[in-house]
């Protein structure tokens, strides 16, 4: 919680993606220099620094069909990216190694000096597209503290395309992923990147956990922002910023300010 407090200056901060195109060695990667891409997504991270965001959380969301644990073309050209995006912004920055591979992310994030992780399975066993998925949360406190790395982990549960394989209530798993994964920051999402998340999900967490940071992941727009922001403590913000709400699409700069424009009159108001 204390890593988590230390890292934005703002109370409900605004964590906005840069969703990565297909990366080499990926199935739809169209052979683009490395540098070409990472100019790219520099300007997507610019603009987000622009409009006002807090931070940005960088990930690999173009590699799809995703590995459960990445190969190194995929770990060395996210931290090629990550170091041109955080040696030009001056925000912080996240890591997310898609399918989950928070070993990968932890690296990335020590090596280019990024705040924080975001680990989409990170207890319990989840059934999703690529058969099952493990909690790594004991490894991944252990490489930490074997790195020595300052990397603040944010901890999905019940996360969106993937589904428990016991049917635990969320709160449970809440408490389990903070009190025995000793996750610095829970992540509720909806069903699917961009899809909503559930009001009550959010408020049964934050019931459990009153202290801890609690971060709303999917599906916050200008339209809701207000009613997420009275209840969670910061939300993750990608498609809903997108030319025509579009994951893979650019930034709409206009979008992203205004979207930090109605943060900003929400913040001053409480």
């Amino acid at each position: 919680m204390e890593r988590v407090k230390s890292i934005f200056k703002n109370v409900k901060p605004i964590i906005g993606m840069v969703h990565l195109p297909p990366l080499p060695g990926s199935p739809q990667y169209g052979g683009e220099k490395l540098s070409v891409i990472a100019e790219t997504t520099v300007t997507e991270a610019k603009k987000l620094e622009e409009a006002g965001f807090d931070g940005i959380m960088i990930e690999n969301f173009g590699d799809v069909m995703f590995y459960k644990r990445v190969p190194p073309e995929t770990v060395a050209s996210m931290t090629y990216i990550a170091k041109e995006i955080k040696d030009n912004i001056n925000i912080p920055i996240g890591i997310c190694v898609l399918q989950s591979d928070a070993i990968a992310a932890t690296a990335i994030a020590h090596a280019v000096e990024a705040e924080f992780i975001r680990v989409p399975y990170y207890t319990e066993v989840y059934v999703v597209d690529t058969g099952l998925m493990e909690s790594c949360a004991a490894e991944v406190l252990r490489y930490r503290k074997f790195l020595g790395a300052n990397v603040a982990i944010f901890a999905d549960i019940h996360i969106k395309h993937g589904y428990p394989l016991a049917q635990r209530p969320i709160e449970e798993s809440a408490e389990d992923a903070v009190y025995r994964g000793l996750a610095d920051a829970i992540i509720v999402t909806g069903r699917k990147t961009g899809g909503p998340t559930n009001r009550d999900d959010i408020k049964r967490v934050k019931d459990v956990l009153p202290e801890w940071p609690v971060f709303v992941g999917s599906g916050v727009s200008v339209q809701n922002v207000k009613e997420m922001l009275s209840i969670a403590d910061g939300a993750i913000v990608g498609t809903n910023l997108k030319v025509e709400n579009k994951t893979t699409n650019p930034i709409d700069f206009a979008k992203a300010k205004e979207f930090m424009e109605i943060v900003n009159s929400i913040r001053k108001n409480n």
